[in-house]
Order: structure tokens, then C-alpha cells, then sequence
């Protein structure tokens, strides 16, 4: 809404879509609330490969065909409504003559009926079709949470699109979405040649992943210990264990003891050896029946010592012997986006739980984007009471407008942020945990919540009167007329840099989070500024032409630029490391930014993202690597239109795909890993490592769009995130080693056989680990994902695996009861399969095999 007369939002009109909407209703809410209780609503993708007719101006001209179809089973007459709906990509036109559709803002879109509807008839199917931008191959892509609104009356979601609970899973799934079960419903393109993972195809790949048989190693943890001597003796914990107490420890002492291993003056002693010759959380661990000895350079070293050690532990024996570890990278992170989707302090506690388990030491904690800003601040209370929230209030002066299928209410589950107690509370736990945590609040671009937030602070001071604090933190150039689109499709979410007042709310949220990190004893080393940018922003703000000017810029794309230079240096006045987005320091001129900046490298590797990377680390900057292609835990697991996920980059990021992931070598993936259609590419080594550059570390990302809840949000995390650490922590014997200017591709050979096996055998350890020594302790704590069985039929016999040997597969005929499969065993028709954790309720999704 860029040029809009801001101080006309404070009036009643609703003028989204352009239609105004302040006449009354002839509906009553009765009328109304029934409409949405009978309207039965059906999504369907008709077909992403062969659509024509697209606009240009759309997707680079890429669009698909489907179809919302509409029924009632009462005749209903009235016309005055709107149907409110997200649809994450624009609908560039429909070709009803009854009904018209209308992008607004972002993914929110609205159904009206035309002057040539004359009301529902009962039974009858009323079909809108439509074109979408680019494709819609994933029962995720589509929101639920329809909901209609009249004039006047409280709006009402549609029913039938709610989202319903699958009992096996206990995930929930869109249940107005139609299955997607034709090649051109589930690929994206004539290009796209990834198969689908349907049983045979599962049953290939984990046999494939699973062809090495690796003995259970009594000392195999996650992730794997450096360097081990067994003497062949275990030492009895279950005595106790007697050691000194204190805060660097406390929480690892509450993991052994959750392990059956308690404080106890008489038992085992433990004592601590100094050694500063050792790296920063590094470790050497001696059991034996004469006590137990943790050497260490830090209480981090004596920290995951401990963890080590409750891990070790079976029935609460230890194998005795020397442990010697150290990390790989010393930044091993996740990433939680709580933004587009809000997430519980509960579940992010969990999430702090089990990265400690596994040794991950920062949270990078994504707190304000476009659809929310979850984190109080002190003197700025709009960003929570309307940016925190998302409901039906086209003024925006209570909310922000709906977006990824939030729906009408203010008490929707997606709604939410984190009090500054709240936020102190997970600081704290981080910390006792050996956890950093590094905030993240996007700007300039992905910044509408901000933006919009600051709008009703400006409008409710100017009501007042009030203008030097109207304009105090005033985020947008009220004189701006630039229309634009980023990359999500709003036309509103950008700050604009060329105001003091930008750089003032800037500091004034800085500082308080400085405060908030002092307070709870936890210092703000790393700020992550995002840096993201928004392309044809700013084009005709008056303001931004006067820094254009003074500054001799060509274009204002230089603007972001400009803005980051600027934010930086607030950040490292205050003695705090900043972090940004690959994308926004690409255009920074290096001798503008202070010596360290954190650089997350989110560049896919077949679109010659390991240069990037490599020339960043070349400048001597904090490389984190965010590569999409294994490290986004917002990807499906497999290509299946049943798994959820967004997959601009990869559709197929299983646990085994995330464990091969070689990031000192980032161009050798090219040999196995095809692009995102499935084509192989070729990796040119143009920016090569120099001698003495390296990568800081490495992250998993949980982008929330399609994550609307907690349970989601886990399933997607666990476990990649064990297989994450894993790479994160220890260096393979399998990797390959890097050499400056190699090319990779399809056709060389250089991760041979040696490798492959090696890989494989590893995989075997680190499976068997998971399943015997981490899941069951996850039962009832976090809802991880289990890998539906792969199956096939050979001549009337079934043959069944799945990805980590241990779970238990279970399947029926039609009509027939569950039963554990055995092994091979003669079926009749088509069968269900399911997999599950010997002794737990809960499935994996469902396959089919005929």
C-alpha cells in the first residue's frame, strides 16, 4: 500500500482489494456463522506441468492450473459476502463468470461474487478455476482457515477448511486440499524428473542407505566421540557418582541423573583437570573403577564431557577407557524461525534440550519477519499488541492482516510473542545449557511487521496530536508512491533507510535487547540483522532521492546496501558481532564493514553457492553455513505430496541426506546430488578456498510458512537435527578432502567406492545409535518423525525396510488387522504399511503398496 494516504487508515473503510466495504450487511451472523458451517470448500491442482496462458509478469511466466470448487446443501441466496483465503503464491486470474478473485496483500486473496451470481442451489458443484504463480505440488502449499466476512458481522471460518488431526501420525493435514495424485499434479514442470518416493521407490533407498552392517559399538554416541580406547571393562554408575557441584555443570548433572546416575558423596569419584593447551569445548574423558577424569580448557569441555558421559551409559554402566573429543566447528547452531508461525517458550525449551544432547551450542532464535514480531519491547508496546498478531482488521490498527492461513481470530494458535520474562527464562536456560542465544529481526525487507506496527503507533500519535512522537520511529516515507512486489508478494515491508528515524528504532530495539541479554546474565555477543532485500523498493521516495544523491549511488538497489553498512556499525559500537543473510553483504563493500561479521551463506550449492561461501571465508568473515540444499528442516523429507514442506531448493532432505552433507567440501556434492528438478550440474571451483580460510560452522534452519504449530515444527526438526550435529561437531574418515579448483560433476569419480562404503558403515553406527540410545529417550518429549516403511510385492510376497533398522514395521491387507512384519511373508492385494518405536502409540505416515 505504498502512496496510500496513511492517516485515511484510522477511518472505517476497508479498502483492501479496492472495494469498500461500509455499507450493512444484509446477512444476520446466524445467516452468516450457517454459510460457513455448510460451504464445502475443495482445492484442486489440476495440473503444474502444462499450464499456458501465464502472465510474464508473474513467476518468470510460470503458472499452474487448478481449481477451488464450491457447495452448499441449502440453498443460499445472498450475495453480500467475501471469502477470504491464502493462497501462497498470486492467483494471476480466474475465469468464473460467478465469482472474481482478487490478490490483497502477501498470500492473502479474496473470493467475491459477481453481479452475475444469484445465489447457491443446493447440491450444485460451483467451480472457480484459476491460475497460480509457478507451481503447487505439496498438500502444504495450500492454508486453511477460510473464512468469510459480511459487513458489520463477525467473520467465520470455513469449516470445511480447518485443519483435522491424522491419528496415526498426529499431524495435522489440510482436509479441503484434493490428492495429488498424477505426475503433472506432483512435479513442478516438464524439467522435473525426481521421482516420486512411493514404496518401491523407499525400499530401493534404504536398502541402498542401509547396505553396510556396522556391529553395535558400545562407545558410538551422537555425535561421534574423536578418538576412543575401550579396555574391554565397564565401570557401575548406579552407586552414584560424587562430584562438586556447580552452575557450569548443573544441567549435566540433571542428564545423568535423568540416566539413573545420581550426586552421590559415595559414589564414583569425578574430578576435573585444567588444560588450557586444549580447544574451547574439547574434552578428554578416563573412566575406570578408580574414578572418572574430565580434562578441559573451558566449562563448556567439562560440560559435554558429562553429557558424554550419562550418554555413554547403558543401565547405568560406562565402558571404561579414554575418550578424547573435540568439535569440528565452534559455532554448531539451529535456526527456529517463531515468525511467520509462532512458537510455544515451551517448545523452544525442548528445542534448547535436545541441542544440548547432542552438543549444538547456538540458537539462532528468528523473531520478526513479515507475519509476526514475537519479542516485547520495552516502550515500543504496538510491535507486540498488533505486530504479534494476525486477524481480520483491514485497518491494521488492532492486528496485522492474515496471512498463511492465520484466519479471522486474534486467538489463533500461529498469534503470539515471548514477554521480556519470558525471553530472559529461554536466555537463561540457553545458558545453563552452554547455549548461545543470537536474536534475529529482520531488516530492511521482510519487515512488515515492523513497518506496519510503527504506521499505528504514527496514526494513534498524530490522533493525538503528538507529531515528534509520531515521527519518532516512523519506519516508511509516507511520501513514497514506489509499487513493488517482494519476494512473497507484499507490497509493504520494507523500512526505509533513508530516514533518521529508522536508524533510531534500530537502537532503540538493540538496546533493549542488550538490556534483556545484561539482565539474565547472558551477554549479546552475536546480533543477526537479516539484511534481506526487497527488489524495486524505495524507487520514488523522496527521501531515499536525497541519500541517492548525496552519496552518488546509480541505483536505489544500492540502498540495502546502505542500510546495512549503517546498522552494522550500531551493532558493533555496542561491542556485538553482526550477522546477516549472504544475499544482503553480497552488494556491501567489505572495507565498510567492521573486520567480523557473521555471514550466513543460504546460496544452493547447484546454483554455485560453495562460491559464495568460499569467498566470503576468503575475506576473513564468520562463515555459517545455511546450505539450503541439506540444511533447511522446512523441506520434506521426501518426495511425496503428503510431506509437508516448502521446496525451492530440495524436495528429498531425509536424515541420511543431511549426514552425507560434506561442508569442508561443498562443490563435491555435485557428483551426487542433482539440482532441485532433479538435473545433474556441474560445480566450478571459480572462488577457491585460500590457504588458512575455513568455515566458522554450520546450522539447521526451520523456516515456519507452512509450520503452523508445535508438533510440526518437531516433526520437522527431529532428527535431522541429530544428523546436523553430527557434521557439525565430527569430521568423517569418509569425507572428502578439499583441493582448490576441482570441479565436480556427474561424470567424475573422485567420492569412489572407499568413500561410499565408509559412508555407509558410518550411517549404520550413527542409525543404530538414534534408535537405541536417543528416540526413546524423545518419547512423550518431543514429536520427532518416523520414516514411513518402503516396501515392494515380488510375485505375491511382501519385502519390507525402512531407513533406521530397529523400528518395528507393521502392515495389513485391506480389510485385515495390523501385524508386525517378520520378515517376507505372502499378501493378497494392496497392502498399508506403518512403522513405529517398539512400544510407542504413535505411527509414521501410512504407505501403500499393491
Amino acid at each position: 500500500m505504498s502512496g496510500f494516504k496513511l492517516s485515511q487508515i484510522a477511518i472505517g473503510l476497508s479498502m483492501l482489494g479496492g472495494v469498500a466495504t461500509a455499507q450493512t450487511s444484509t446477512l444476520n451472523q446466524a445467516q452468516l456463522n450457517n454459510l460457513a458451517q455448510d460451504l464445502q470448500v475443495s482445492y484442486q491442482v489440476i495440473d503444474n506441468v502444462n499450464a499456458g496462458g501465464c502472465d510474464d509478469k508473474f513467476g518468470g511466466g510460470k503458472c499452474f492450473d487448478a481449481r477451488i470448487s464450491l457447495k452448499v446443501s441449502q440453498d443460499f441466496s445472498a450475495a453480500d459476502w467475501q471469502l477470504y483465503f491464502s493462497h501462497t503464491t498470486p492467483i494471476q486470474k480466474d475465469s468464473s463468470e460467478l465469482f472474481d478473485i482478487t490478490h490483497v496483500n502477501g498470500d492473502l486473496h479474496i473470493i467475491r461474487p459477481s453481479t452475475a451470481f444469484k445465489g447457491f442451489k443446493a447440491g450444485q458443484v460451483y467451480d472457480i478455476p484459476l491460475k497460480g504463480t509457478f507451481w503447487h505440488a505439496s498438500a502444504s502449499d495450500q492454508m486453511p482457515n477460510y473464512f468469510v466476512v459480511a459487513d458489520g458481522l463477525k467473520p467465520a471460518i470455513i469449516e470445511s477448511t480447518r485443519e483435522i488431526k491424522d491419528q496415526d501420525s498426529q499431524l495435522t493435514y489440510n482436509q479441503h486440499v484434493a490428492p495429488l495424485s498424477k505426475p503433472e499434479q506432483y512435479r513442478r514442470s516438464q524439467e522435473d524428473s525426481l521421482p516420486l518416493a512411493d514404496a518401491q521407490w523407499l525400499y530401493n533407498h534404504y536398502e541402498d542407505v542401509n547396505s553396510a552392517q556396522s556391529p553395535a559399538h558400545a562407545a558410538r554416541i551422537i555425535p561421534a566421540i574423536s578418538a576412543v580406547q575401550l579396555d574391554g571393562a565397564s565401570v557401575d554408575l548406579s552407586g552414584g557418582i560424587a562430584i562438586k557441584q556447580s552452575d557450569v555443570i548443573a544441567h549435566a548433572l540433571e542428564y545423568l541423573d535423568a540416566r539413573g546416575i545420581t550426586v552421590n558423596q559415595n559414589g564414583v569419584a569425578v574430578s576435573f583437570v585444567d588444560d588450557q593447551s586444549l580447544a574451547t569445548d574439547a574434552y578428554h574423558l578416563k573412566v575406570s573403577d578408580k574414578g572418572i577424569q574430565v580434562t578441559s580448557a573451558s566449562g563448556s569441555g567439562r560440560y559435554y564431557a558429562l553429557i558424554t558421559l550419562a550418554t555413554l551409559a547403558q543401565d547405568a554402566k560406562v565402558p571404561s577407557g579414554q575418550y578424547q573429543d573435540q568439535p569440528r566447528y565452534p559455532f554448531r547452531g539451529m535456526h527456529l524461525d517463531v515468525s511467520r508461525n509462532f512458537h510455544s517458550k515451551d517448545m523452544v525449551l525442548r528445542l534448547l534440550d535436545q541441542m544440548a544432547s547432542v552438543k549444538l551450542n547456538k540458537l539462532h532464535f528468528h523473531l520478526a519477519d513479515d507475519e509476526g514480531w514475537r519479542l516485547e519491547i520495552p516502550g515500543l508496546p504496538e510491535l507486540t499488541d498488533i505486530g504479534a498478531y494476525r486477524c481480520y482488521d483491514p485497518t491494521e490498527t488492532q492486528c496485522l492482516l492474515p496471512q498463511l492461513g492465520a484466519g479471522p481470530n486474534r486467538d489463533a494458535p500461529g498469534n503470539g510473542y515471548y514477554s521480556v520474562a519470558d525471553y530472559q527464562e529461554i536466555l537463561a536456560y540457553a545458558k545453563a545449557r552452554h547455549i548461545e542465544v543470537i536474536p534475529s529481526l529482520d531488516m530492511p525487507g521482510h519487515s512488515r511487521a515492523a513497518t506496519r506496527s510503527m504506521m499505528a503507533r504514527y496514526n494513534k500519535f498524530m490522533q493525538q496530536e503528538k507529531p515528534e512522537l509520531a515521527n519518532e520511529y516512523l519506519l516508511t516515507d509516507l511520501q513514497d508512491t514506489t509499487v513493488y512486489s517482494s519476494v512473497q508478494f507484499y507490497n509493504d515491508n520494507t523500512i526505509n533507510p533513508c530516514l533518521p528515524s529508522s536508524y533510531r528504532f534500530v537502537s532503540k530495539v538493540l538496546n533493549e535487547i542488550n538490556k534483556m541479554h545484561q539482565d539474565a546474565g547472558m551477554p549479546l555477543n552475536r546480533y543477526h540483522i537479516g539484511a534481506d532485500e526487497t527488489a524495486g523498493a524505495w524507487k520514488e521516495s523522496p527521501a531515499c532521492a536525497d541519500i541517492i544523491a548525496e552519496n552518488n549511488m546509480d541505483d536505489p538497489e544500492q540502498l540495502t546496501a546502505y542500510f546495512v553498512e549503517k546498522v552494522t556499525k550500531i551493532v558493533n559500537a555496542m561491542g556485538i558481532t553482526a550477522g546477516a543473510w549472504s544475499d544482503g553483504l553480497s552488494h556491501v563493500e567489505q572495507e565498510k564493514l567492521a573486520p567480523r561479521i557473521q555471514a550466513n551463506i543460504w546460496d544452493a550449492l547447484f546454483w554455485q553457492g560453495h562460491n559464495r561461501a568460499q569467498d566470503f571465508a576468503n575475506r576473513g568473515w564468520d562463515v555459517v553455513l545455511s546450505i539450503p540444499d541439506a540444511l533447511y528442516f522446512d523441506f520434506p523429507y521426501a518426495l511425496d505430496p503428503l510431506e509437508p514442506g516448502y521446496y525451492w531448493a530440495s524436495r528429498n532432505t531425509d536424515s541420511f541426506k543431511v549426514f552425507r552433507f560434506m561442508p569442508d567440501n561443498l562443490p563435491a556434492h555435485a557428483e551426487f546430488w542433482p539440482n532441485r528438478m532433479g538435473t545433474p550440474f556441474t560445480a566450478k571451483d571459480d572462488s577457491p578456498l585460500k590457504p588458512g580460510a575455513s568455515f566458522l560452522g554450520m546450522q539447521g534452519q526451520l523456516w515456519s510458512e507452512t509450520v503452523r504449530d508445535d508438533n510440526r515444527a518437531e516433526f520437522m526438526i527431529y532428527p535431522r537435527l541429530h544428523a546436523m550435529a553430527e557434521r557439525a561437531w565430527h569430521k568423517a574418515d569418509w569425507e572428502l578432502a578439499y583441493e582448490a579448483g576441482r570441479e565436480y560433476g556427474p561424470t567424475t569419480d573422485y567420492f569412489g567406492s572407499a568413500q561410499e562404503a565408509g559412508l555407509r558403515q558410518d550411517w549404520a553406527g550413527f542409525s543404530q545409535a538414534l534408535v537405541s540410545k536417543y528416540l526413546p529417550a524423545m518419547v512423550d518429549k518431543v514429536m520427532f518423525r518416523l520414516p514411513p516403511p518402503g516396501a515392494k510385492v515380488v510375485e505375491g510376497t511382501l519385502h519390507a525396510n525402512t531407513l533406521w533398522p530397529g523400528l518395528q514395521i507393521e502392515y495389513r491387507q485391506v480389510n485385515g488387522v495390523w501385524t508386525v512384519y517378520q520378515g517376507p511373508v505372502n499378501v493378497q492385494g494392496k497392502v498399508e504399511l506403518r512403522s513405529r518405536l517398539p512400544g510407542m502409540q504413535r505411527s509414521s505416515r501410512i504407505t501403500l503398496v499393491n
